[in-house]
């Protein structure tokens, strides 16, 4: 038997390969499908981004109010106000969305800003702790966007080469296997259709 790519010319040779196309065209449909899915979840994020800016605009106001509070009671006040807050404890998240790792932080303790006496500094200190929350989405939609962009360009690597290499080679083989068989099929024909003429 003829052979291409190890695989011999016959019949179960061509089922086989008719059947692991299938199971890769399959493979493909499912490979399109995550990585539709992915592009639609980074769109979603992708229109959150812009809120990077708006936030950065946030905590030069609050530095701004700082720096003028700090001149106002004194470094020795703010040192104070910061020995009565508690540490802030947080909590990591981690979770896989359609095989992506994504990670979610949640505080489970926030820090104690009603204990600072000083107005002024209170003040601060709460518009400093909303605007780290805000920072703390941004860093996580951040993360959640550079996840699915990595995942993205893998999936789509993978269903470019399995479109355009993998299948397209398979129906090669598939093609050139029926093409041996139906040679040979003919040959044996031919070659029986002699003895049986020679014998009449």
């Amino acid at each position: 038997m003829s052979s291409i790519m190890g695989v011999s010319a016959s019949r179960g040779a061509l089922l086989e390969a008719r059947k692991q196309l299938q199971f890769i065209k399959k493979s493909t449909e499912i490979l399109e499908m995550k990585r539709d899915k992915v592009a639609s979840e980074l769109n979603k994020y992708l229109n959150q981004l812009g809120r990077r800016e708006e936030v950065e605009r946030k905590i030069m106001s609050v530095y701004k109010k700082f720096i003028k509070a700090l001149v106002s009671v004194g470094h020795e006040e703010f040192k104070s106000a910061a020995s009565v807050v508690s540490n802030m404890e947080t909590k990591l998240h981690r979770h896989l969305v359609m095989g992506i790792e994504e990670y979610d932080v949640e505080i489970t303790k926030p820090p104690s800003v009603e204990s600072i006496s000083n107005l002024v500094v209170k003040e601060v200190a709460d518009e400093f702790y909303k605007i780290f929350i805000e920072m703390l989405e941004v860093a996580v939609i951040e993360n959640k966007i550079e996840a699915l962009a990595y995942d993205l360009m893998n999936t789509a690597r993978k269903v470019n080469a399995l479109q355009k290499i993998i299948i397209p080679s398979y129906q090669d083989l598939i093609r050139y296997i029926e093409e041996r068989i139906m040679e040979e099929e003919l040959s044996e024909f031919v070659r029986t259709k002699f003895i049986v003429d020679r014998k009449g």
